[in-house]
């Protein structure tokens, strides 16, 4: 058991030290400046599937990102995400293996007689009925270690487009899709990841108020209540973790109009 202790440790070591410079130089720079000097920042907005997936950092794949896809949403929440999904054109909806969104559900619905992961897909297969699209399938294959969360981002996506896999200068993080979101919803999600990446299962002790962690929100320019400085305010009134560095960036008009 030490051994083993030992060796997860040593991969997390491994793990926060391979994302070291990309922090490094966001905290220096700060948000803004860092993105500013990528020439090709606008794949991460590019077009996408569509597809309906987890806020999870090690699912690549999908641009509509919430807890669970959607797993977590109840009621006039549930109503509005899906509304909003709908009318931007949601295509099909994933599952993936060990989401902790679905763990949450299961002990919150005292459900003893489904794996976690059963009650991932069960759940997807439902949102999916509920939004008229397929249920894509249950990703096994995870853009992370396993064992735990590698994300030292958390970004709260104002566009409704924004997928960081596309671009390798942007550090993997949480991805939570407030454009389909009520404000309450969006906000909850973010202090959902951000728990997540200060406990067990993330990179926990390692955050200090010298190597935070660091939540972005990225504004859209076309739309009022989707403002970067906005939404970085609200996010600064919503958490009080000293260990937390709150920024943002704005997508230029540009872009967002070339996608309507």
């Amino acid at each position: 058991m030490n051994i083993e202790h030992e060796s997860h440790a040593v991969q997390k070591e491994h793990e926060w030290l391979k994302g070291q410079e990309k922090i490094s130089a966001i905290l220096e720079q700060g948000m803004e400046s860092y993105v500013d000097q990528m020439p090709d920042l606008e794949n991460a907005f590019a077009e996408g599937d569509h597809t309906l997936c987890c806020m999870d950092e090690g699912v690549a794949q999908g641009d509509m990102r919430s807890a669970g896809s959607g797993i977590l949403t109840e009621g006039r929440e549930r109503e509005v995400f899906i509304a909003k999904l709908k009318a931007a054109g949601v295509k099909d909806v994933t599952s993936h293996e060990g989401c902790g969104a679905a763990g949450l559900y299961k002990e919150k619905h005292g459900i003893t007689d489904m794996t976690v992961d059963e009650v991932a897909i069960e759940q997807a297969k439902r949102m999916a009925s509920e939004l008229g699209v397929p249920y894509k399938g249950h990703v096994t294959e995870l853009d992370r270690p396993k064992e735990f969360h590698n994300a030292r981002v958390v970004y709260l996506d104002g566009t409704g487009r924004f997928n960081p896999s596309r671009v390798s200068e942007l550090p993997q993080g949480f991805v939570v899709s407030a454009r389909y979101m009520t404000p309450e919803q969006a906000l909850s999600e973010v202090q959902l990841a951000t728990k997540i990446a200060f406990g067990e299962h993330g990179f926990g002790d390692k955050f200090s108020e010298e190597d935070p962690l660091v939540v972005v929100a990225i504004g859209d320019s076309t739309e009022p209540d989707f403002v970067g400085k906005d939404l970085e305010r609200e996010l600064t009134n919503i958490i009080g973790e000293g260990r937390v560095r709150v920024d943002h960036f704005s997508v230029p008009r540009s872009w967002m109009r070339e996608a309507a």
